[in-house]
């Protein structure tokens, strides 16, 4: 059993109301949600409609990116010479998105291709000699890594001197010395004039899909964007500016003329194709693609992305519950030890007047390798502190590193490089990042990482309050402004995700209404109406509330909630869809008992 979290409220008061009041009678929307927008710097008519209106014709000119000249134009000589080539990718949703994109894409214009997805067990993350040996004995001389390749400078020059051109198409950040690839791909260069930073790797391989069709003067690219907006929204990268389209139209394609992979994934989910969200591919869909992957052959996600008919995809989508039922198995055992193992160390280090560690690194040679990034998620979610989880392979101590808000653990990591010799390599971003360290220097790494990190926490504005799970509240609401057009138009701010999360409210003085229901020990269904100002006289509106409790938290310190008591409320407010009828209802993220 486990205490619960507490977290703290945080609701901005320095939003200049001037420009709330007049955007909300511009474009005609309650003043809580012209807060918001005005929030996100939109101020104006003009950038409400950027915002709200998705146009195509907005995506960026993908010639705007470092490199594109010259990659577009050696695929353009692969179309026009019909020369096969090879496609690599990471083995996560993006990379295996990202390469099934490319392949429909030159397949459609009669390319003939291999597709090629490291092994994480045998060939470990990254573009591999492996690969490249691959292309090599078909005699392929030009391979497209999507999702990866930006740190693979040896691998680049063993690839050259077999002949073999490297087209690089990723978003992690490029190390100060770069692969020697006949182009690099990644808007993250310091020189790279293009305008949007925050494409995952299927968003920069579709944007050379755009600049060939340019040059070809054919349109190809509008039926790929199924395959980038789920790669969009699994990878969680900021749901801003060209993403925010990317994901919008994607979905209507898969809404509308879903390929047979997607409309079998998402009936087989129990999903409904309408009511498709970013928060169904994080949670849902990516973790059945990811699952092939994370325990074996990740091909089997592209065989299955690919595929062109529904009976192909039902027998695939077989396979990935199957696998996806076998990860939820190991990452469940493994975080039961990862629990143990870190408050067994957090005791020992306290019993012995030890330092205070801000950050978990946890090693165990036994844990699987496929799951390291998922329990390095859980334990920040459960403990809040920078997390990097490792396991044992090939003579290395390998793993995931996820971190917390305002923390960088990309550049931790980088620090801790410098200062102790203990890195092998490393790659990542700004939340998550993949790290191998010298087997027997795993305590030395964890010292030096923990002073780092404690270093950067000290030194940053929020100090040791940075440790403190926090909710970001949007306004305060009044339960009475919640109907069907505030509904509405709240709809219109989707897609959700990094960047453009969905708005949390808070409301105060409610009081719950009739019997809360708990249900498997977690869930809790309520009603609640809201008090006027004395806490005496209610109003009328009643609405439906569920609030999650995490069954690990002890019995004596979780909320039990009883007709007639008054809360204050933390909630985004949603739809339920069932049994063919929709309602409004609040997903309750935090609550106080007044």
């Amino acid at each position: 059993m486990s205490h619960p979290l507490k977290k703290k409220w945080t609701i901005s008061n320095d939003t200049d109301e001037n420009k709330v009041i007049q955007l909300a009678e511009e474009i005609n929307v309650p003043k809580s949600l012209a807060r918001i927008l005005v929030r996100h710097n939109i101020s104006t008519r003009a950038d409400a409609k950027k915002f709200f209106v998705h146009d195509l014709k907005s995506l960026y000119d993908p010639f705007l990116m470092k490199g594109m000249e010259k990659a577009s134009e050696r695929i353009v000589e692969v179309v026009k010479n019909k020369e096969k080539i090879l496609i690599f990718g990471d083995y996560d949703v993006d990379g295996t998105s990202g390469v099934s994109m490319f392949h429909t894409f030159l397949s459609e214009l009669g390319v003939p291709t291999e597709v090629f997805i490291p092994d994480r067990f045998t060939d470990g993350y990254g573009l591999s000699n492996s690969g490249i040996n691959f292309a090599n004995e078909r005699g392929i001389k030009l391979i497209v890594a999507i999702d990866c390749g930006i740190t693979a400078v040896s691998q680049v020059t063993y690839a050259k001197s077999l002949g073999i051109d490297i087209i690089i198409c990723d978003h992690h950040q490029p190390p100060e010395i770069l692969p020697d690839a006949f182009a690099v791909l990644d808007a993250l260069q310091s020189d790279c004039s293009y305008p949007f930073k925050n494409l995952c790797g299927t968003g920069v391989a579709f944007k050379l899909v755009q600049a060939v069709c340019k040059k070809l003067n054919i349109d190809s690219w509008h039926y790929l964007l199924d395959f980038v907006s789920v790669a969009t929204a699994a990878d969680m990268v900021p749901v801003i500016d060209e993403n925010r389209t990317l994901i919008h139209f994607g979905f209507l394609q898969i809404k509308s003329s879903p390929r047979p992979s997607f409309a079998t994934i998402i009936k087989n989910s129990g999903l409904k194709l309408e009511h498709l969200a970013t928060s169904n591919v994080v949670f849902t869909l990516g973790p059945r693609i990811n699952a092939v992957g994370r325990l074996g052959d990740a091909t089997r996600a592209v065989k299955f992305l690919t595929c062109d008919n529904i009976a192909e995809a039902e027998e695939l989508m077989s396979v990935l519950e199957s696998e996806n039922s076998n990860r939820k198995k190991i990452d469940s055992e493994i975080y039961v030890q990862a629990q143990s193992s870190y408050e067994n160390y957090i005791t020992g280090v306290t019993e012995n007047n030890e330092r205070d560690d801000v950050a978990i690194v946890l090693h165990n040679p036994d844990w699987h390798p496929g799951v390291l990034g998922i329990i390095a998620s859980r334990m920040v979610e459960k403990y809040y502190r920078p997390s990097i989880i490792l396991t044992t392979f090939n003579g290395y101590a390998k793993g995931s590193a996820r971190s917390i808000n305002n923390f960088n653990i990309y550049e931790a990591i980088k620090r801790t490089s410098e200062q102790c010799n203990a890195v092998v390599q490393f790659g990542g971003h700004y939340h998550a990042a993949g790290v191998e360290i010298e087997l027997e220097k795993v305590d030395e790494f964890r010292n030096t990482f923990n002073r780092i990190a404690k270093n950067i926490i000290d030194d940053s504005e929020y100090g040791l309050d940075l440790l403190v799970p926090e909710i970001q509240i949007e306004t305060e609401l009044d339960i009475s402004e919640v109907n069907h057009r505030f509904v509405k138009i709240l709809k219109h701010f989707e897609p959700f995700g990094p960047g453009n999360m969905t708005p949390i409210f808070q409301t105060r003085n409610l009081q719950i209404v009739g019997e809360p229901k708990t249900y498997n020990n977690s869930t809790t269904v309520f009603k609640v109406r809201k008090a006027d100002s004395t806490g005496n006289k209610f109003d009328s509106y009643v609405f439906d509330c569920v609030y999650y409790q995490s069954p690990e938290i002890d019995s004596d310190e979780r909320i039990n909630l009883k007709t007639g008591i008054k809360i204050d409320l933390v909630y985004s407010v949603e739809e339920n869809h069932w049994n063919g009828h929709t309602k409004t209802q609040f997903r309750v993220r935090d609550l106080r008992i007044n």
